[in-house]
Order: structure tokens, then C-alpha cells, then sequence
């Protein structure tokens, strides 16, 4: 870390420059630190009277607020009356005036000025005892809570996709059969947290249904919402139980996806609890069902091109489709 290497001052004349590198040490901490202003108005000054020479008495005034601002300029009164300039020197960062003319006795000078204060936008913050940066939303910035760390310790396990493994979500310890709908484009989120291949789409049939399926990816739109279509991988047969494949190759950048799945027939897949996925939020707090995708409703075709809007969300356990690292 860089320091100035201030030596002490022994006993030879204190020089010019021995208050100059203090004062620009003092400026660069201001600066850094990015001081907050304050602002007086009457500011009593007291006027310094020890000097041995009598006709000194009563010309240097000082405050007890010093690092003064010389813009604004400040203003000096006597006896509540504006002083020309013309009639002293100022010393903004000292806090003083100097009259050239000795001042009557029992004047009162005080001065309205505008000073650097003991507090930064640092001083605010949580951890100072401040309010400032408190724990961060969705909305605005602030400092990361404890279980928010915890949660994006947990994410950060997807950058460990096993390759030639399926995966799905976040974690999922059990996997259950559950019923699909016809006619209908389900999508569940899927995120990546840094450039990763892929080369099968999946899904498992555990009830068969006359009809075929259709397996793609869509890319966020931005706002936590299905956009653009990323690849469409084809139809599967859905009218016999078993694994079913579609081939790719695939390579997504960092970011949210949403895995999509439309099907003619209504075939029970093999799919995830809602505790294995990424949960959007709650669309009504007393609603308990946490919303963990979409489902729009399209007369079975290709996937369409962007994902349509104004879909409904769907909560709860879901049916997968899987997704194997390359």
C-alpha cells in the first residue's frame, strides 16, 4: 500500500513545505472519500488576543468550524451587518478572517459559509452504524445478506454440470411421474452461470400417450420472461414408455434460459418437485404455490418464434425435460 513517508519533525525550522504536504495528504483523503457539505448561517467568530503587540488585538477572527468552502464565498457581518471584502483577507480553510483594521471592542462577527464535514457516504453505510446500502432487492442496490449468500453458494454448483450426465434446475433428490396437458408450451427456467455445450434433449415417458412431444430452448427476454427461440430439437414419440431423445449440438452463453416442452397427447412424464426448480416468486402471498414457469397455450406445431406473450404461470412440480452436458 502506498503511504507518504512523513518523517518526524525534529528540531530544525518547521518549513513552507512541511504544512503544504500535509495539506495535500488531507486533500487526497477528502477526495477519496468523497466529503459530505454542511452549511451555517451566524457563525460567531472570536477574535485572538494574545498576541503581545496591543495593536494586534481584535483584527484575526476564527471560528470554531474551520475547513471552509471558498465557493460559495462566505459572507461576513459585524453586528449582523454585511463586511466588504476589500476590508480583510480570508482564510477559508483555516476558518479565519484577518481585518487590516483592528475591530471595536464588543463587535460581533460571525460568518455564514459552507464546510466540509465529518461525515462521507461512507460514514452511512450498515456496517458504519448508517443506513445507507442496507440489505439489497430487486429493486435497489445494497449490501448481500447472509442468506442471500447462502443461496448464491448453492447456484454456484451449476458451473459443475458433470458432462455426460442430465440435468435439470437446481437439485433434485426425487423424481416423480406427473400428467401433461395437450396443446399447451410449458417452460421452466434453466440458468447457466458460464458458457457450457450441450448434446441431448430428454424427457421420460412413464405413461404412454398417442402423439408426439416437441423439445427447445428459449432465451431470456430480459424481464424473467421466455424470448427468442434458441433451438427447436424436433418431435419424440409419446406413444410408447421410456426415455426419449433428441440429439443437438448446443452451446449456451451465460445466462437464463427456459427449457420448452409442447406435446398432441397428454402422456405422463417423468419430472421434478418444486423445491428442484427455480422459483419465480409468489403470484399472491396467500397463494402457497410458488411460480416456477409458464404454460402457453399453442395448437400442436413447431415451437413458434418468440415464445408467446402473456402466458399464464404454473406452479408446483412439473414435468421435465432434460438437458445432458456435452
Amino acid at each position: 500500500m502506498a503511504k507518504t513517508p512523513f518523517k518526524r519533525v525534529t528540531s530544525r525550522e518547521i518549513y513552507g513545505a512541511d504544512i503544504s504536504g500535509l495539506q495535500d495528504a488531507v486533500n487526497k483523503l477528502e477526495t477519496v472519500l468523497e466529503m459530505n457539505v454542511a452549511n451555517t448561517e451566524n457563525h460567531n467568530l472570536f477574535p485572538v488576543e494574545d498576541q503581545p503587540e496591543q495593536t494586534l488585538h481584535r483584527r484575526i477572527y476564527e471560528g470554531n468550524i474551520r475547513n471552509w468552502l471558498e465557493d460559495p464565498v462566505p459572507i461576513i457581518k459585524r453586528n449582523g451587518e454585511i463586511v466588504s471584502t476589500e476590508e480583510y483577507t480570508l482564510y477559508a480553510a483555516q476558518g479565519m478572517v484577518v481585518f487590516h483594521e483592528q475591530q471595536p471592542p464588543g463587535a460581533t462577527v460571525t460568518a455564514d459559509f459552507s464546510y466540509v464535514h465529518d461525515t462521507s457516504p461512507f460514514t452511512g453505510h450498515v456496517g458504519a452504524g448508517g443506513t445507507a446500502h442496507a440489505s439489497a432487492t430487486a429493486e435497489t442496490a445494497g449490501f448481500m445478506t447472509a442468506g442471500d449468500k447462502l443461496r448464491l453458494d448453492a447456484l454456484d454448483y451449476l458451473r459443475y454440470r458433470k458432462r455426460g450426465l442430465y440435468h435439470f434446475g437446481i437439485t433434485a433428490n426425487v423424481l416423480s411421474a406427473y400428467a401433461t396437458a395437450a396443446n399447451v408450451i410449458d417452460v421452466l427456467p434453466f440458468y447457466v452461470p458460464e458458457p457450457q455445450s450441450f448434446d441431448r434433449l430428454a424427457i421420460h415417458v412413464t405413461s404412454a400417450s398417442t402423439g408426439q412431444a416437441r423439445l427447445g430452448i428459449y432465451a431470456d427476454n430480459g424481464d424473467i420472461y421466455p424470448g427468442e427461440l434458441v433451438i427447436d430439437a424436433g418431435e419424440v414419440d409419446t406413444s410408447t414408455t421410456g426415455t426419449k431423445v433428441r440429439a443437438i449440438e448446443l452451446t449456451l452463453d451465460t445466462g437464463l434460459y427456459w427449457i420448452a416442452r409442447l406435446q398432441s397427447g397428454t402422456p405422463t412424464i417423468r419430472g421434478v418437485q418444486t423445491a428442484a426448480m427455480i422459483a419465480l416468486g409468489l403470484d399472491d402471498p396467500i397463494n402457497v404455490g410458488l411460480a416456477t414457469g409458464y404454460r402457453a397455450s399453442f395448437d400442436y406445431a413447431e415451437l413458434p418464434n418468440p415464445y408467446p406473450a402473456g402466458a399464464e404461470y404454473i406452479t408446483g412440480a412439473r414435468p421435465a425435460v432434460f438437458l445432458r452436458r456435452a
